[in-house]
């Protein structure tokens, strides 16, 4: 009997309508991880090349899919052919792929911005190995999940802007209409401090030409003073 180093999946007594299924791989790992990612109920033991796997019935057409896959390698070729392009290069190349499970074109999808086509791509081979119609629906989600975000983006913009409008108190007529008080009033406030100022500078001038001409004057006391004890 084989004794396998690897376990995955679910307890084996949970899993309705049992199929099972012996197989020669080295992909055992691959698989189980695009079962689980499908959301296949499944149990399986593997190692290095062999594994066992018991599966629910109802997905029988999924696990050979993805069984069909995982073998033929096609994987690990587009890993290395992303490896070699290099990203977002590489990942572009398939949105001819991607169109096609989208039932879309590639001038479609060229449309959307270069970030939801990026993701769409990741997400197509983040997927690969799952089956047709797991592939399709997160593909979908991808499609999905960014309108919603820019759709919420947009309202949030507007709701933004709506809070940065100064709010504008209705006015009767009557009020936009000063009384003649309120226009003293206002004119006062305005110009007496005005008038103030000027009244005061005055006073200052002539306060400065009285003490100059006080100085002059002594000035020339002094000077007659001084005339008279010359000798």
């Amino acid at each position: 009997m084989t004794e396998f180093s690897y376990i995955a999946g679910i307890d084996i007594t949970s899993i309705a309508n049992k199929e099972f299924i012996r197989i020669d791989t080295d992909k055992a790992q691959e698989i189980c991880v695009a079962l689980d990612k499908s959301g296949i109920p499944f149990s399986a033991r593997y190692g290095e090349n062999e594994m066992v796997l018991t599966y629910d019935g109802s997905y029988k057409e999924q696990v050979e899919e993805i069984i069909a896959k995982a073998q033929s390698g096609d994987y690990g070729a587009l890993l290395r052919e992303l490896q070699v392009c290099g990203e977002p290069d590489g990942y572009y190349r398939l949105l001819g792929e991607v169109a096609e499970l989208l039932n879309t074109t590639i001038g479609a999808l060229k449309n959307r911005p270069d970030e939801v086509r990026l993701a769409l791509c990741k997400t197509y081979v983040d997927f690969w190995l799952c089956d047709t119609p797991t592939l399709q629906r997160e593909l979908d989600r991808v499609i999905s999940v960014n309108g919603r975000t820019m759709s919420d983006i947009q309202e949030h913009e507007k709701i933004k802007e709506k809070a940065k409008a100064p709010s504008v108190p209705e006015q009767s007529a009557a009020d936009t209409v000063p009384t003649l008080s309120e226009l003293f009033d206002d004119y006062f406030r305005r110009n007496s401090h005005s008038h103030f100022s000027r009244e005061r500078h005055q006073h200052l001038a002539e306060i400065a030409h009285r003490r100059q001409q006080s100085e002059q004057e002594r000035i020339i006391q002094t000077e007659e003073k001084e005339r008279k004890f010359r000798p």
